[in-house]
């Protein structure tokens, strides 16, 4: 018996180790993407892209009438994209565009979570993508359903042990998930055409950058 009660504290130390490491696993900082500019009401940024084999200059913009220095997690905001491109003898439409915002956080199981996304393509038509200047708008859901189960499934005990019982609120995203800001991917579907050409190609660019939490939100 006593050695039967050895192996099991043994085991549940070895439990408790393994799941203290996982708990305080933490995701490196992603300091170097571009950024909104959260020193103004309205966040820009301009980026730009060179094709060079295709003579191709692709240049995005992303802007919002939502006070980036007052950026939240949850709140639902608006993200205009629009995309302009610059090519001499070579036709250029956007097929598709895929955006996705996440959340950026020092905590491994909280950093990556998904919290919305869109998909843009003309439907039908014998045009195969859209024309430049293209522009759209992102509408991001603030507790959408997607980040409503992701958080979830951490505070259900997958995570920090001290989401177990913490709903879904900004102070505990911040506090408790070691959210930072946010993290916006889109990517671009071009199809590339050259004078004489019956085909299109293909050529995929894709933006990443990121919104900084606003820093004093009364946590």
């Amino acid at each position: 018996m006593k050695q039967l009660g050895l192996v099991l504290v043994i085991l549940t130390i070895s439990f408790l180790l393994a799941t203290g490491c996982q708990e305080s696993e933490q995701a490196p900082t992603q300091d170097k993407l571009p950024s909104l500019n959260n020193d103004l009401r309205s966040g820009k940024l301009t980026l730009h892209h060179q094709i060079s084999h295709d003579g191709v200059d692709f240049v995005t913009t992303y802007s919002t009438n939502y006070d980036a220095s007052k950026w939240r997690i949850t709140s639902s905001k608006a993200l205009l994209m629009e995309a302009d491109v610059t090519a001499s003898g070579v036709d250029v439409l956007i097929e598709h565009v895929h955006a996705d915002i996440s959340i950026l956080s020092k905590l491994a199981s909280v950093d990556g979570l998904s919290q919305d996304s869109m998909d843009d393509s003309i439907h039908g038509g014998s045009q195969p993508g859209f024309a430049t200047p293209y522009s759209e708008v992102f509408a991001i859901e603030g507790y959408s359903e997607t980040l409503i189960s992701g958080w979830g499934f951490v505070a259900g005990g997958y995570g920090a042990s001290s989401l177990a019982e913490d709903r879904l609120t900004e102070c505990n995203l911040r506090d408790d998930g070691e959210a930072y800001g946010q993290k916006l991917q889109v990517v671009y579907d071009l199809a590339i055409r050259y004078t004489g050409e019956e085909f299109f190609h293909t050529h995929s660019i894709i933006d990443e950058f990121a919104v900084p939490l606003a820093k004093d939100i009364g946590c």
